[in-house]
């Protein structure tokens, strides 16, 4: 049994929040249909439509996969058909598309009343910015997120993965379609999820936002101004964090490294510079794994700047199964990331790898009383290909 056996959900998202969602649920046991657009009428880049890149065979596991031009009325038929059947939209486009399309939420609850109906978009579905482009940096500027984080010029730094995307957008969909289920369990009423990673990413602000919220207190931009708290470079060129904010772990590396006079100077000060000067030159003396072995022994919060190389094929990463090996059809050998959250009763898996490109197609619309001449029909209209 897995955690969300017997939920359907339809899947209309062509990005990465919007795929991760549905990912993250079909993992847990949904049955989810990702809708393409046929080929033959799409106007998609390559990421999009080819089924062997690594975006796709990454973000389409566990799914099944349906191409129809919805840009048809036959097309619309289709999902008109098939939304009675279904237990979640998602769908990722810019606020007005779906209606444009005739699939908005008002439109498809009168054919499922109990419909849950998740949009996820860039800054939501209303508000001055709501159909505003947009991708993570953006959402990181205008949330005040990049401001925060500063190279030592003051200059804003970009962040290496996609935080308002994910965290912001993916995450709190997911949320909030496993709330809705829930309501729905109980109710019987299903309910449209308005998730945008704009709104998501300002939540993540829960301590420098809270205290200026409620104290009035302006967060202090981080330029690496902490000699306890910040990035050092070690004797092979390899970087190492140190992550202390606790005062009996500062003296105990202060003691480590043979400067006691350093202890009463864990937070920025004026000899903020002078001490992390010479805590960088220090750490040139040994190298990273030197320096992970002696402070580790220790007890003291530290660990290394990974490549990604280092990071996925580090031991806890394989220990928390983290990396997973599957078997592709057409590929091979196929590593994926693994699933984040543990569950000691339903667990998720990986039960199927990503689809062939529409593979589904003809199969769900048999689920669905489409006859052989119907087929021929959807053909000619190019709905399907």
């Amino acid at each position: 049994m897995s955690a969300l056996d017997k939920v359907r959900v339809l899947d209309f998202s062509r990005y990465g929040p919007g795929r991760y969602c549905t990912m993250f649920l079909a993992d847990f046991g949904a049955e989810v249909i990702t809708i393409e657009m046929p080929r033959n009428n799409a106007n998609l880049p390559a990421v999009f439509t080819d089924d062997l890149s690594s975006r796709y065979l990454a973000l389409n596991r566990n799914k099944k996969s349906m191409a129809i031009n919805l840009q048809a009325p036959e097309g619309k038929e289709v999902i008109y058909r098939l939304v009675s059947k279904v237990d979640v939209v998602v769908e990722g486009f810019r606020p007005g598309t779906m209606k444009k399309l005739g699939l908005d939420y008002n439109t498809l609850r009168k054919l499922n009343p109990p419909l849950i109906y998740c949009s996820l978009s860039g800054y939501g579905q209303d508000g001055p910015y709501s159909l505003r482009p947009g991708h993570d940096v953006n959402y990181l500027g205008f949330s005040g997120i990049l401001d925060l984080t500063r190279d030592k010029k003051g200059n804003p730094v970009l962040i290496g993965t996609q935080i308002a995307d994910l965290g912001g957008g993916a995450s709190q969909a997911i949320m909030g379609i496993l709330l809705a289920l829930l309501v729905r369990e109980r109710t019987g009423k299903g309910q449209y999820v308005d998730v945008s990673m704009f709104d998501g990413i300002i939540a993540w602000h829960w301590t420098t936002g809270t205290e200026y919220l409620i104290n009035g207190e302006l967060p202090k931009r981080f330029f690496g101004e902490s000699p306890a708290y910040n990035i050092y470079k070690s004797k092979d060129n390899k970087y190492i964090t140190l992550g202390i904010m606790e005062p009996w772990f500062w003296e105990k590396f202060c003691r480590t490294i043979e400067r006691e006079d350093f202890i009463p100077y864990m937070e920025p000060s004026e000899k903020s510079a002078e001490i992390i000067a010479e805590v960088e030159r220090i750490f040139t003396t040994r190298t990273r794994d030197e320096w992970m072995e002696l402070l580790s022994e220790i007890d003291i919060p530290c660990g290394p700047v990974n490549t990604i190389e280092e990071a996925l094929s580090d031991p806890q990463t394989l220990y928390r199964h983290m990396v997973l090996e599957v078997e592709h059809p057409r590929v091979g050998k196929l590593k994926l990331l693994g699933i984040p959250i543990k569950f000691s009763e339903t667990p998720g898996e990986i039960r199927t790898l990503a689809p062939a490109y529409g593979e589904h197609t003809l199969d769900i619309l048999g689920e669905l009383g489409y006859t052989d001449d119907d087929l021929k029909q959807l053909r000619k209209a190019k709905v399907i290909e």
